[in-house]
């Protein structure tokens, strides 16, 4: 799953892409009109409404925006996975 912060971004240029506000595309996407609005506050979401958002994303994705390239699923658990230890036998290495 993307995160917070890949899901605020395309929210960005999917809006840019297709002139709608972020209101209007949180609606559509999740039927919840302030998620992105949140998000690009700083506030958050449950994970829930997140996937329908990259759901909503993956479907409709206007085709006179290119598909940022650094945003690809998986991205962001990979990243965490390897900033943490790796455990042998439940003991840290």
């Amino acid at each position: 799953m993307l995160s917070p912060a890949d899901l605020l971004r395309l929210a960005q240029l999917y809006a840019t892409a297709t002139g709608v506000s972020l209101s209007t595309l949180g609606r559509r996407a999740c039927g919840n009109n302030r998620i992105f609005v949140r998000l690009a506050e700083g506030g958050g979401a449950n994970i829930r409404t997140l996937a329908r958002a990259e759901t909503y994303f993956r479907a409709t994705w206007p085709e006179n925006a290119p598909w940022p390239i650094d945003i690809q699923p998986g991205l962001a658990e990979r990243r965490r996975r390897r900033a943490q230890p790796l455990e042998v036998c439940g003991e840290p290495r």
